[in-house]
């Protein structure tokens, strides 16, 4: 995937070389119940459906040793799927999130894939720090000026906040 999008993708992955990515092709599982603690500032997780042997990857011991990895101001992002099109997944792994990280640092953020089953996929994002809020937190002047100097395309603060702006069903779903 990664050298079929550099081939085909290369606006989408013109990043993948930078000398701050980490980039490896190994069992996330394993990878993070071995590694040390507070070791990452940043962790994403972009697995497939909970099916064989990514269901681990929606499994509270694996939020666990994720949660023990990240320093005091570390962030965990991950696709959640979408709550029109596993509804049951969307929910449990918010909870699982909740339980782990504590309901008020989990927040459903959505996104709009027009390749994604429904086009509406969830994420969230979770963190330690109870002072840290995804919304209230933002520095908007910040983000702005990010996205024009390196050209973005798609994110801006307006972009940021209404992601984390949930219908009333997604909000329902979710309580």
């Amino acid at each position: 995937v990664v050298e079929a999008s550099r081939l085909h993708l290369p606006s989408l992955s013109c990043q993948l070389s930078h000398a701050k990515l980490d980039l490896r092709f190994d069992d996330g599982i394993a990878y993070v119940k071995n590694a040390p603690d507070a070791s990452f500032d940043l962790i994403i997780v972009d697995g497939s459906d909970p099916e064989g042997p990514a269901e681990g990857l929606f499994s509270e011991s694996f939020y666990r040793d994720i949660h023990r990895c990240l320093r005091t101001d570390g962030l965990l992002t991950l696709q959640s799927e979408g709550p029109h099109f596993n509804a049951k997944a969307f929910v449990e792994l918010h909870q699982c999130l909740q339980n782990v990280f504590g309901g008020n640092q989990v927040h459903c953020y959505l996104g709009f894939i027009p390749t994604y089953p429904t086009g509406m996929w969830g994420f969230n994002l979770a963190h330690k720090n109870p002072a840290m809020h995804p919304v209230s937190s933002l520095n908007s002047a910040a983000a702005d000026a990010f996205s024009e100097k390196e050209d973005l395309k798609y994110y801006s603060a307006d972009v940021h906040r209404a992601a984390f702006t949930l219908p009333p069903f997604v909000k329902k779903m979710l309580k």
